[in-house]
């Protein structure tokens, strides 16, 4: 199978806050993956079970905000997965990504870009969109239009998984940001001070979490007929939700 290239497809990637971490510095990302301090292991455990025990057929894999595929290309493993297109804006990212698949079966291919811009890129239909810990940045109306592309581009029987953030009830951003705080210094290892300082600055400035009941209806507005919670790790910061039609 020849090496896959990574196409720097999208022009209009965005440098702010909510990316810069990600496009300057992957390596504290990676740190973040390695101590698992967002339950990664467990999330992506989930993540296995609902393909194995629902996509009983060959499928094509969309990740969208793939990251270096540190988790996924051992997920995909052990699944009937049989295409996979990862999409990020950290060309340091999709480097290591590559390499995670090396030697594998499933096709694979590379796109640098922004993530809520996966419609100039792919020709759908895909069979199951993945995104973790990105739909948040988006605004809730821009969470919105994201979804809603998502929906049109999923196959008949497809699903749509995302792993993020969520508020409590009654909670705004500044007691989300007091929360994540809170479970940050009692939890969370690996980090230098710096890294530290940049982490709590990305989260503070560009994190936009919803309810649970928001994240429900949020897939029910953009016409998806099932939508729901399948997932809540140890610490209460992140949920899964599984979107799907038919």
């Amino acid at each position: 199978m020849p090496h896959p290239q990574i196409n720097n497809t999208d022009l209009d990637i965005p440098r702010d806050i909510s990316t810069e971490i990600f496009i300057s510095n992957w390596k504290i990302y990676r740190k973040i993956i390695e101590n698992d301090n967002m339950s990664h292991r467990d999330g992506y455990g989930k993540l296995r079970d609902i393909l194995i025990n629902e996509m009983r057929r060959p499928f094509s894999f969309l990740d969208l905000a793939c990251g270096d595929a540190y988790y996924s290309s051992k997920v995909l493993q052990q699944t009937k997965a049989e295409k996979y297109i990862g999409i990020d804006v950290s060309e340091q990212a999709l480097t290591l990504a590559k390499k995670e698949f090396a030697g594998s079966d499933i096709e694979t291919r590379f796109e640098r870009a922004d993530f809520i811009n996966f419609d100039r890129i792919i020709k759908p239909p895909a069979d199951v969109i993945w995104v973790g810990f990105s739909v948040h940045h988006l605004d809730t109306p821009d969470k919105l239009r994201f979804m809603k592309k998502v929906k049109k581009a999923l196959s008949n029987g497809g699903v749509f998984i995302i792993y993020e953030p969520i508020l409590l009830e009654g909670e705004n951003l500044r007691l989300y940001f007091e929360r994540f705080k809170q479970t940050f210094y009692e939890h969370w290892r690996g980090l230098s001070k710096e890294e530290s300082e940049s982490l709590l600055e990305h989260v503070r400035e560009s994190e936009k979490p919803e309810t649970t009941e928001n994240w429900i209806n949020l897939g029910k507005d953009a016409g998806f007929t099932k939508a729901d919670k399948v997932f809540s790790e140890k610490t209460g910061l992140y949920e899964m939700f599984k979107y799907g039609s038919g």
